[in-house]
C-alpha cells in the first residue's frame, strides 16, 4: 500500500464519482458471452436453467445453514467452542440488513455466479470489527499496488454512506478499502489472485449447450413438435389459402392445451412419417447436460435426481462425501479470510472461526448411540462432551467431566496393569498377599 498511502499524503484528490456497474475484468483472451450454441451466457441466463439453479441453490443453502462458530484453543490440545466471545454477535447479525444465513448465502452465491464475493469490515475507533457489509462485485474494482503488490479496492455501496472505512476522511458511497478490511471469496484466478473467475465464465460453452437444450425442449412443446406426419394441401389451393390453412392448423394442434386434439381441416391430406419427438432425444440430452452441470459444480448425482439405482452405504456417507468434495471448497477459504480480517495476528493462534459440519452429516440415533457408547467406554469422550454434541446441558457439579476406562484394561508399565501369568499370580510370589 506504499503507493496508495503516498498518493493520499501528497494531497492527491480523487473524483467521488460512482463506479459504473460493469464487470471488474475484461481480458482480451476471454471470449464474448455469446456461445457457439447461439445463446448468451451470463449469471442471469445461466440461473434460468433448472440444473444450474438446483446446484446453486443446493450449495448456497447447505452452507448457509451450517453454524459458524468461534473456537478457542485448549492449552492441553484441541479446540473448544467459545460461546462468550463478542464476535458471536457480529457473525449472527453482521449488519442491520442481513442475518447470518443471508450473509453467508449471498457471499457463496456471488462467488459461484461472478467468481468474486466481497464484504467490507467496519471497525470502531479501537479498530475492533463491529459490522460486516457485503458489496456488489459489479461495483467493486480490484487494484494492485505497483510497488509492493498489495491489493486494495474501490467500492460503491449505499450501505457504506454513513460508515467510517479504511480511509477515515472518505465520505459518500464510493470508498477505498484496504485488503486488511476486505473479506473476499473468489473462484479460480488467472492473474495471481487479483481477479476471480466463475465456472459460468470459464465453462460458458457447456452452460450455453445446457440453455439451448432446455430452450429446444420448451419450444418442442410450444410448437407441437410431437409430429408423426404432415398435412399436404390440395394442388389447386393457392399460396394465400395454404398459409391461412397452416395458421388454422397451428391454432388447432399447437401448445400444451391442445395436446391430443385432432385437427379436421378441409383441403388437407395427412401424410404419415416415421419421425416423432423421441427422435429428437430431448430427454437423453437434458439428462446429459444436467449431469455435466452437476459435474462442473461438483454436486453429486443423487442431489440432482440422477443415478437413483446407485446406492451408497448410508445417507451419512453420501453427505460426508458431499461435504469433503463440494462444500469445503467454499467454506475453507471463507473461514481463512474471516480469521485473517477479524482477528489480530496474535489472536489467530488462540482463536479461529469455523463451520460446524457435525449436524450436516449427522447419522441416525442408533449409529450415534453406538459411537457415543464406545467413546464413553474407551475414554476418548466424557458424558458432558456427549451431551454438548446432542445439545443438552452439562451434568450438575461437574460430574460429567470424568473420563472412564474399562476395568479390565491397564497402562503398559503399570504394575497394576500387567497381564496375568500362567499361575494366575500376576507376578506376585505370595498369592495370599
Amino acid at each position: 500500500m506504499n503507493f496508495l498511502r503516498k498518493s493520499l499524503s501528497m494531497g492527491v484528490t480523487k473524483s467521488p464519482g460512482v463506479i459504473q456497474e460493469t464487470p471488474i475484468v475484461n481480458f482480451p483472451f476471454i471470449a464474448p458471452t455469446t456461445t457457439a450454441s447461439g445463446v448468451t451466457v451470463n449469471p442471469q441466463t445461466a440461473l434460468e436453467h433448472e440444473a444450474v439453479y438446483t446446484c446453486v441453490r443446493t450449495i448456497t443453502s447447505d452452507i448457509a445453514k451450517i453454524p459458524l462458530q468461534i473456537e478457542k484453543k485448549n492449552p492441553a490440545g484441541g479446540w473448544k467452542v467459545d460461546y462468550d466471545h463478542p464476535f458471536n454477535q457480529l457473525l449472527n447479525h453482521p449488519n442491520e440488513r442481513h442475518v447470518a444465513f443471508e450473509f453467508i448465502e449471498d457471499m457463496v452465491l456471488s462467488c459461484m455466479l461472478n467468481g468474486d464475493a466481497f464484504a467490507v469490515v467496519i471497525r470502531d475507533n479501537m479498530g475492533i470489527p463491529e459490522k460486516i457489509i457485503p458489496v456488489n462485485p459489479y461495483t467493486t474494482r480490484v487494484f494492485e499496488d505497483p510497488q509492493d503488490g498489495e491489493l486494495y479496492y474501490h467500492v460503491t455501496s449505499k450501505m457504506l454512506f454513513k460508515e467510517r472505512t479504511s480511509i477515515k476522511t472518505e465520505t459518500g458511497e464510493t470508498r477505498t478499502i484496504y485488503h486488511r478490511d476486505m473479506i473476499r471469496m473468489r473462484g479460480l484466478s488467472l492473474d495471481n489472485g487479483k481477479n476471480g473467475y466463475s465456472a459460468i465464465r470459464l465453462a460458458r460453452e457447456a452452460f450455453g449447450l445446457a440453455i439451448a437444450t432446455q430452450e429446444t425442449a420448451a419450444r418442442a412443446y410450444t410448437n407441437g413438435a410431437n409430429v408423426s406426419g404432415y398435412f399436404k394441401p390440395d394442388p389447386t389451393m393457392g399460396a394465400e389459402s395454404a398459409m391461412a390453412m397452416a395458421d388454422k392448423m397451428k391454432t388447432a394442434i399447437a401448445g400444451i392445451v391442445n395436446s391430443g386434439k385432432t385437427a379436421v381441416l378441409p383441403g388437407l391430406d395427412y401424410v404419415a412419417i416415421n419421425k416423432n419427438v423421441s427422435d429428437l432425444q430431448l430427454v437423453e440430452a437434458r439428462r446429459q447436460v444436467t449431469s455435466d452441470i452437476g459435474r462442473i459444480f461438483r454436486v453429486p448425482p443423487y442431489k440432482l435426481g440422477l443415478n437413483d439405482s446407485e446406492k451408497a452405504a448410508n445417507v451419512a456417507e453420501q453427505e460426508q462425501s458431499y461435504i469433503s468434495n463440494t462444500l469445503v471448497q467454499y467454506t475453507k477459504p471463507f473461514e481463512q479470510h474471516l480469521n485473517r480480517v477479524l482477528f489480530k495476528p496474535a489472536e489467530r493462534n488462540l482463536y479461529r472461526i469455523s463451520f460446524d459440519f457435525t449436524k450436516q452429516a449427522e447419522p441416525s440415533e442408533q449409529v450415534r448411540g453406538d459411537y457415543y457408547a464406545k467413546a464413553l467406554t474407551y475414554g476418548w469422550m466424557n458424558p458432558d462432551e456427549v451431551r454438548e454434541r446432542e445439545g443438552f446441558s452439562p451434568i450438575p457439579d461437574q460430574k460429567g467431566q470424568e473420563f472412564r476406562v474399562p476395568q479390565n484394561t491397564g497402562v503398559m508399565g503399570d504394575p497394576m496393569g500387567e497381564p496375568l501369568t500362567g499361575d494366575n499370580t500376576n507376578g506376585n510370589p505370595d498369592p495370599n498377599n
